[in-house]
């Protein structure tokens, strides 16, 4: 198996008799969602006291849509995903709420069920790919492990094939190679055959980060977790790698979980937003609604400081401050220290949310200053 970190379909395994792990995860009725995260709460103990990275986060993702989760740097995206996928680092642990894919509950599962969800029903792709590929093994063999790993095409998982296989390499004939092959091709790398042999420090940047989509979707899983999967590539390969996401969405009927700090990227794709501040979220709504109408003071804020093309001579309006420390916030709402609008109740009352909405349209925002404007402070 490869030495790689944690990746898109690396991050499972099998049993090591060779058979492909089966459906771990049942499917429910149609109103239930794909994904379901329910009150979730991750934290990690420290000498200075208890880190709570996702602080009580509900979350739904149907089938068939890209849902963004975006917020300033520290505000705990990357250990929700991770709480999702069951790879919180120790000393990490989730200590309450649930995380449901297809209506069945992940949080209780044993690390040999969970690894039989990753890669298969639920994959990654992370925000570095030169330190999620194993650079002693060929991008093509990288990817073909993933798809022996997770289905059944009939070629060993056994360590002693794995490491036959890495020393005279895969046989060019077989069932995975193929599929690898066929993955390149769909996240439009050049002469997919021949760079299949080739190993990642001879990929670009944009070219590695396409390998990692094609191993996380070589399983077809239901949930891809993209955390922030364009960072560090120039604007015109970022908007190639957004778009093959969106396409490749369609061709593998796959839901999208999308993690970024850029509002621009959530804009062009996402159906649905949901906006995180220091463990929690604050907003959510429906791509279009939300950059027409925000309204907690915190979306507000990223909009007013993110700069726009089609817009000349704008001033950009940063966020005074920074987000706190996650060792117990003494601050009711989290925002408040930062927030113009923030009265005295702000820091005392815990906001929950409240329908923002015009003419019913699905929005919510977990603000005091916002909804009916009869409960408005």
């Amino acid at each position: 198996m490869s030495d790689a970190a944690p990746s898109a379909g690396a991050a499972g395994t099998t049993d090591r008799d060779g058979d492909a792990a089966g459906d771990a995860v049942g499917t429910a009725g149609d109103d239930t969602p794909l994904l379901g995260v329910e009150n979730l709460q991750t934290q990690f103990p420290t000498d200075r006291g208890v880190v709570k990275a996702v602080d009580g986060v509900d979350l739904t993702i149907e089938s068939g849509e890209i849902v963004g989760l975006v917020g300033e740097s520290g505000s705990g995206k990357s250990v929700l995903a991770e709480s999702v996928a069951g790879i919180v680092e120790e000393p990490g642990e989730i200590v309450g709420g649930d995380v449901r894919l297809h209506g069945d509950s992940l949080v209780d599962k044993t690390e040999a069920e969970l690894e039989r969800v990753r890669g298969g029903q639920i994959s990654m792709v992370f925000q570095d790919p030169m330190n999620s590929l194993n650079p002693t093994l060929s991008v093509g063999e990288q990817i073909a492990e993933t798809v022996r790993l997770h289905q059944d095409v009939g070629e060993s998982v056994s360590l002693s094939a794995e490491m036959k296989r890495k020393i005279v390499g895969a046989a060019k004939n077989g069932e995975a190679w193929r599929r690898a092959i066929e993955m390149l091709e769909a996240v439009e790398i050049p002469e997919p055959e021949s760079r299949a042999t080739d190993y990642p420090h001879q990929f670009s940047g944009g070219m590695r980060q396409r390998a990692m989509i094609a191993m996380a979707l070589s399983c077809e899983p239901d949930l891809l977790v993209a955390d922030e999967p364009t960072t560090a590539l120039d604007v015109t390969i970022q908007a190639q790698i957004l778009e093959e996401l969106t396409g490749l969405k369609e061709e593998f009927d796959t839901s999208i979980l999308l993690i970024t700090h850029d509002l621009a990227v959530v804009a062009e794709t996402c159906d649905r937003v949901n906006v995180m501040y220091a463990g929690e979220i604050v907003e959510r709504a429906e791509t279009e609604e939300l950059f027409s109408n925000p309204q907690h003071p915190y979306t507000q804020g990223l909009i007013a400081s993110t700069p726009r093309i089609d817009v000349e001579d704008q001033d950009l309006t940063p966020i005074e401050g920074n987000v706190p420390d996650l060792i117990d916030v003494p601050f009711a709402c989290h925002f408040a220290p930062r927030c113009p609008e923030a009265e005295r109740e702000c820091f005392e009352i815990d906001p929950e949310f409240r329908d923002v909405g015009e003419d019913g349209t699905d929005h919510e925002a977990a603000c005091l200053r916002r909804g009916p404007e009869g409960d408005r402070l």
